[in-house]
């Protein structure tokens, strides 16, 4: 159907009557029964898209428009967005697909608002869709996180009553002590206030900007104000390596800060997964028995792992979360950290006062390397991160030219005979620590390869078939045995039973006694050495010589080499390129096209939301049954 045939003029959008009317929803109907085959034959929605959509049609009676907007918030929460904004499709054509277009948007609303399947403005009925004041359709269980989510931030971000607040003389002299007044940068000081007069703080920055270090301090702060009990603050991470990262860093300056606070000396400073945070709390829900939480990492928690974490909050109790608002988004629908710290733009808005930027690298010159690069990417400046890339007097940052299948195929056989074979080839040979010149940490920290895809032909599962082969030619990986001394590998999936995380990644080792285990350095056991758990007790895996970006977020490495894929790809986004960069603590290669780098820069992963909206005072109220959209 043609894009005429599904457009009428706006004055016959359903006010009018008589066969104008009829005739204009019938035409309606039909432009969105046909964009919803289409769709789905081109492989645009999935089957449980298209099963939702029918789902909701029933309820309905049969309503096509409201099935095919069914379908397309199905398809959009598998995508990562919490809700469909109608207004960025109604009335178009599907991008790069030809010959489907979609219903305008008045009567399009029209239909939902009426529709039995929907819920506009009665608070408590479920229905398996909720429409907004703003022309923002859910699922009904993202619409009802996000609310939950909205409200515990507003309660949370209030300022303490002045009863509960501490006093503002002895405030001012605790934090002397702990973020001195001539410090280089004078956001860490104020993020430690924001701490202690607020039960909600938000600290966001780029790598190296001291966030750990910052949150360090204010944990000394709250325990020397007797705002926090050493005993009752929990530290969480998204990942085991994200949890394994902040509970080293916390420990290190706590230990220092010990001699100035001595009951920081209590302080075990345990990091934990949040899932395995609140996995201890059953299913019946129930709090955390703390003062204070601190989580890292935040911009990999998801909407409803950020409900969860909320409600499990007792009263009274302070949350701290870390994070970069630069970075990807969680995998699963919500894009809270950001929303969270975008929202304090607004005069109004309840966040301004616990949101805190660090803007002092301690670890990247801005002006050169990796952070001249990173600064580049943000911005969105492509001819800036080309020139840090192709700059022959910068040494820590590199562009190589990948213009196609073949050539990645020869990257993967070059790492596989530089870098795996021989640290595969030590680890085969070493004692029950991996010997030799293997590194404690373990040996493949140092240098990490990062791929925006996983799978096609420029994805991290073909770069780990293409080493595993190379490696079995030279005799290191033999076929017949999946666990060969030397393979790195990840978990892909949570196991109380072994205690391991989705995203913990370890390497197969000869212990003492030559057997086969998988030491995971970033895990500790009860003797505060690295984990060793035996192969046949592993939960789900992967071999790991290359890992998708979303994989690496909450890790580092002291060099990375990193492929965004061809310049039409819609995966590679700004915000994922400069995820892939800051993994990296000296050095960056970047194997693609300047096409392709430009390409990704102009990209952005904006994820349709009503959380920013409203904690920004613009409201989420909902669409009123029988009324058109409010423009």
């Amino acid at each position: 159907m043609s894009a005429g045939a599904s457009r009428g003029p706006r004055a016959g959008t359903g006010r009018s009557g008589g066969s104008g009317r009829g005739s204009l929803e019938a035409r309606g109907a039909a432009a969105a029964a046909s964009a919803l085959d289409d769709l789905h034959a081109r492989g645009h929605l999935a089957d449980i898209d298209r099963h939702f959509g029918a789902f909701a049609a029933e309820i309905d009676g049969g309503g096509s428009a409201v099935a095919l907007a069914a379908a397309l918030a199905s398809a959009r929460a598998r995508e990562g967005h919490t809700c469909l904004a109608m207004e960025s499709l109604a009335g178009s054509h599907w991008p790069d697909v030809d010959g489907v277009a979609l219903p305008d948007l008045a009567p399009w609303l029209e239909s939902l608002a009426a529709s039995p399947a929907v819920r506009a403005g009665d608070a408590n009925e479920r229905r398996p869709l909720v429409l907004d004041a703003r022309g923002r359709l859910y699922l009904e269980r993202l619409w009802a996180a996000e609310r939950q989510v909205e409200r515990e931030v507003q309660a949370l971000a209030r300022p303490l009553a002045a009863d509960l607040a501490p006093d503002p003389e002895r405030l001012d002299a605790t934090l002397d002590r702990f973020f001195p007044r001539d410090a280089p940068s004078a956001r860490p000081r104020a993020a430690a206030r924001a701490a202690a007069l607020h039960r909600l703080c938000l600290v966001t920055g780029g790598p190296g900007t001291g966030k750990t270090t910052t949150v360090a301090g204010i944990v000394a702060l709250l325990v020397a104000l007797g705002l926090a009990a050493p005993g009752r603050i929990a530290l969480a991470a998204p990942t085991g390596k994200a949890a394994a990262r902040l509970q080293e860093s916390i420990r290190e300056r706590d230990r220092e800060l010990a001699a100035t606070v001595p009951a920081l000396a209590e302080f075990a400073a345990e990091a934990s997964t949040l899932h395995r945070l609140l996995a201890g709390l059953g299913r019946a829900g129930g709090e955390l028995s703390v003062d204070a939480l601190v989580v890292d990492e935040g911009s990999m928690v998801d909407l409803s792992l950020m409900g969860r974490m909320l409600a499990a909050l007792p009263e009274g109790a302070r949350l701290i979360l870390l994070g970069d608002a630069s970075q990807l988004a969680s995998v699963q629908p919500g894009a809270v950290f950001a929303d969270l710290c975008g929202a304090d733009e607004a005069p109004d808005s309840p966040l301004r006062s616990c949101v805190v930027r660090l803007d002092h690298n301690w670890r990247f010159d801005e002006a050169g390397g990796v952070g001249r690069l990173a600064a580049g990417i943000v911005r969105g400046d492509a001819g800036a991160a080309l020139a840090a890339l192709e700059d022959p007097e910068e040494v820590d940052t590199e562009l190589r030219l990948l213009a196609d299948e073949a050539g990645f195929a020869r990257i993967a056989n070059a790492f596989a005979e530089e870098q795996a074979a021989p640290l595969v080839r030590a680890m085969r040979d070493g004692n029950a620590g991996g010997g030799g010149s293997v590194p404690a940490s373990g040996p493949f920290r140092r240098f990490q390869v990062l791929c925006a895809h996983r799978s096609g032909p420029f994805g991290s599962e073909r770069f780990n078939a293409l080493v595993e082969r190379r490696l079995r030619t030279r005799g290191l990986a033999p076929a017949e045995d999946e666990f060969y001394p030397g393979r790195p590998l990840i978990v892909t999936r949570n196991d109380r039973r072994t205690g391991l995380s989705n995203g913990d990644t370890g390497v197969v080792v000869l212990d003492a006694r030559g057997r086969r285990r998988v030491r995971f350095p970033e895990l500790r056991d009860e003797q505060g050495r690295p984990r060793l758990v035996s192969p046949a007790r592993l939960p789900a895996h992967e071999s790991c010589f290359a890992l998708t970006v979303h994989r690496a977020q909450g890790s580092e490495y002291d060099e990375v080499a990193v492929v965004p894929g061809p310049a039409a790809s819609r995966v590679a986004t700004r915000e994922l390129l400069y995820t892939a960069v800051t993994r990296a603590r000296r050095r960056v290669v970047v194997h693609g096209t300047r096409e392709s780098i430009a390409a990704a820069l102009g990209r952005r992963t904006d994820r349709s939301s009503g959380l920013r909206d409203a904690l920004m005072g613009h409201g989420a109220g909902e669409h009123r049954r029988g009324t058109a959209l409010e423009r």
